[in-house]
């Protein structure tokens, strides 16, 4: 019951929810997730653990690079006791789109995420900048 819970709580957030939308269309990078989302690294990083240990995504380390994707798999896992051709027909096309995703394009070229790390710290200098401004 545990697990079923923390599955629809992972669920009930905005922020999560884009998080999950967005890892449906390819396996992505934090740093990718980051720039996406415009948020900050901790908060990303605090979504993402709710979602792993509710089982809707996992990840893959490569090297310093983390890389998450969805869990073709969380149906299995999180309602074991129920019925498998109920779950069956959930997780078959779930795991067919899963199969089928791009890997992250951090894979194949880190700098992207030096380039996108640089864009938010440039983005947040120019934003602290014109608060400075019309606080004169």
């Amino acid at each position: 019951m545990k697990k079923i819970a923390e599955f629809y709580k992972a669920l009930g957030d905005e922020t999560r929810l884009k998080i999950i939308q967005m890892l449906a269309g390819h396996e992505m990078c934090v740093c990718e997730i980051i720039d996406k989302l415009d948020m900050s690294q901790p908060a990303i990083s605090h979504h993402l653990k709710i979602l792993r240990l509710a089982g809707l995504v996992k990840d893959s380390r490569e090297g310093k690079w983390i890389y998450y994707s969805l869990n073709d798999s969380v149906f299995k896992d999180v309602f074991e006791t129920e019925d498998m051709e109920v779950i069956s027909s959930y997780a078959a096309p779930i795991r067919r789109k899963v199969e089928s995703l791009q890997k992250s394009m951090v894979r194949t070229d880190p700098s992207i995420c030096e380039t996108l790390a640089n864009k938010q710290k440039k983005a947040k200098c120019e934003a602290f900048t014109k608060r400075q401004q019309k606080a004169k």
